[in-house]
């Protein structure tokens, strides 16, 4: 993981330096892996921690660990629901800057992000972006949606983009290439993902950002793939962004890329008023960490 949070780390040298006055709520932290993230935010970052959860279930795991007491709170909840409630209420007024998903449920967490009365969507649309290192491309790369969203028509691949588009805009500060993956770069009438592509391909516009589909992903990711097969279009390998067609798509390339090649990913869920970090059950504190930063860069960019 340390070549992922180098990478972001020599994108953004100034996150060391960074004392912007950021606040992390961690929902149910009592959580080795949690609290080991929690300890590399207090030391690598400016920022201060909540923890939410049962007060000495926390306590219990913190005994393993030294973290500054200046530097984190916890308030004790009775119930995953309230724990999730309380994040959420704390966003809401203002103490709260981004969301790190501890040891509860991705839906109890999320079903209170989404609440029409107390909830704090900023979009009709959350979607997940997964962002990352690939050791033989070695670059970044960012995959959505792989998380959230099952089967994006037109309406919902847009938002898709978007966000991708706003995450990677912080994080690498430069024009983009969206590729929209499909089995082939041309549309296959009977497959009804290629279509939504082209119609997105040719009616979406996004400032700096160059949008083609559908796309293979070979053309979208090898420029001599690219080459050899004479692909005439602006993305000749060289993708920034791929967009899939399908939830499973999205999770199979990004489990596939990490369990196979190597890669390292951050992740987090766009769409609400903060970052939300959700990662999966077996992902590591460096993971977490690293999707914690990556919130920070959007925090830090939304408030420039």
């Amino acid at each position: 993981m340390a070549s992922l949070i180098n990478e972001i780390y020599r994108l953004h040298p100034e996150l060391k330096q960074d004392h912007t006055k950021l606040t992390m709520v961690a929902v149910n932290a009592a959580d080795d892996e949690v609290i080991k993230s929690v300890q590399q935010v207090i030391d690598e970052t400016t920022m201060n921690v909540i923890l939410l959860g049962d007060e000495k279930e926390i306590e219990s795991v913190l005994e393993n660990y030294s973290l500054d007491p200046s530097r984190y709170s916890i308030e004790s909840v009775s119930s995953d629901e309230e724990s999730a409630f309380k994040a959420v209420e704390l966003v809401r007024q203002g103490k709260a800057d981004i969301i790190l998903k501890g040891h509860i449920g991705t839906g109890t967490l999320l079903k209170q992000v989404v609440n029409k009365e107390t909830g704090i969507r900023d979009k009709d649309v959350l979607t997940h972006v997964a962002v990352l290192y690939v050791p033989t491309l070695k670059s970044l790369v960012a995959i959505s949606d792989g998380g959230l969203v099952l089967e994006p028509d037109e309406k919902s691949g847009k938002v898709v983009i978007e966000n991708a588009v706003k995450v990677m805009k912080h994080l690498l500060n430069k024009p983009l290439k969206v590729a929209l993956l499909s089995a082939a770069e041309q549309v296959i009438p009977k497959l009804a993902s290629s279509v939504i592509e082209e119609q997105l391909a040719k009616e979406l516009t996004i400032e700096n950002t160059i949008i083609e589909g559908p796309l293979s992903i070979d053309i979208s990711l090898v420029p001599d793939i690219a080459k050899e097969k004479d692909y005439r279009g602006e993305i000749q390998g060289d993708a920034d962004i791929l967009y899939a067609p399908d939830i499973s798509t999205g999770n199979i390339l990004s489990k596939a890329l990490i369990l196979f090649g190597g890669a390292q990913m951050a992740g987090v869920i766009m769409g609400a008023k903060v970052p939300i970090v959700v990662t999966s059950r077996s992902s590591s504190a460096d993971e977490k960490f690293a999707s914690v930063l990556l919130s920070q860069i959007m925090m830090k960019g939304d408030s420039q």
